[in-house]
């Protein structure tokens, strides 16, 4: 039997203590490895990696907090105003369809307030933060990285810039996040949904595991897709054949490890940080 669930609202704490858990051991990955790169093919890259890679998890950490945090605060607030996600789930936990324009339109609109948002505290927070990493990298005798980031940095301080990137992203978020979920619902048709283990508790409705191989197959299937999609766009730009080639490859092969290890790790920090708890009402039609 399927039920058709709308989300009305996602608790806030439960979310972003997951979200920032899952980002530390992310980051914890990605500074093992951005080490083994430096000491690799960067000279004294030994020693930038000892003041970068701090940087790297707790600037992670530190801003996984307030975009896990502003994202379900966002949610929760333009639920009262606009058409929620709503999504069908069966008794076994399969989400086998997801509302397309619903979920499209809610995305968009938060990743352009978030934009918004990230662009008002840049104007303050950014320069600095730059210049302390490119006074480091200038300390470590990295002047042409430095020299890069400065140059970063003229070009984001333009306010044309800004909006370009703030009108773009409501666009491409809405037609990748639309395209995403027609996917989504068409490989589900298949018996290859997303499988959630679900509870009640206190009237919300609790993730209590996410199946790792179910999700990793669903996502690679959909960043394959738009790795062509965006590939075929960007042949017609001019890209040579490697790298649309490369693109996709990426797209099925990074979509599969990059959502395996969040559902893994998800089912591993579950017990110790809290499940997500959402407020999955049933949607009357």
């Amino acid at each position: 039997m399927s039920n058709v669930k709308e989300l009305k609202s996602i608790e806030l704490a439960s979310f972003t203590t997951m979200a920032s858990g899952i980002s530390v051991l992310f980051s914890i990955i990605s500074a093992i490895i951005l080490t083994i790169f430096m000491v690799a093919f960067v000279p004294n890259g030994g020693g930038v990696a000892i003041y970068l890679i701090p940087t790297v998890i707790v600037g992670s950490f530190m801003y996984t907090i307030y975009n896990s945090f502003c994202d379900g605060l966002l949610y929760n607030m333009l639920s009262k105003k606009l058409k929620t996600i709503a999504m069908i789930i069966t008794d076994n936990g399969e989400v086998v369809k997801i509302s397309t324009t619903e979920t499209a339109t809610m995305t968009a609109i938060i990743l352009t307030i978030q934009g918004i948002l990230l662009y008002l505290v840049s104007v303050f927070v950014l320069p600095l933060l730059l210049t302390s990493v490119i006074q480091t990298l200038m300390y470590t005798g990295q002047s042409t990285i430095a020299y890069s980031l400065y140059q970063l940095l003229a070009i984001l301080s333009q306010p044309t810039t800004i909006l370009i990137l703030i009108f773009s992203t409501f666009i491409i978020t809405f037609v990748f996040v639309l395209l995403g979920t027609y996917i989504y619902n068409f490989v589900a048709k298949s018996g290859r949904a997303v499988v959630l283990k679900l509870s009640d508790e206190n009237g919300l409705t609790v993730i209590d595991s996410v199946d790792p191989l179910k999700v990793a197959i669903m996502f690679a299937i959909i960043s394959g897709v738009l790795s062509i999609i965006s590939g075929v766009i960007s042949i017609i730009s001019g890209a040579n054949a490697a790298s649309f080639i490369g693109s996709v490859i990426g797209g099925f092969v990074g979509g599969f490890v990059e959502f395996y290890l969040i559902a893994a790790f998800y089912n591993f920090l579950a017990p110790k940080l809290g499940k997500i708890k959402l407020e999955l009402i049933d949607l009357g039609i």
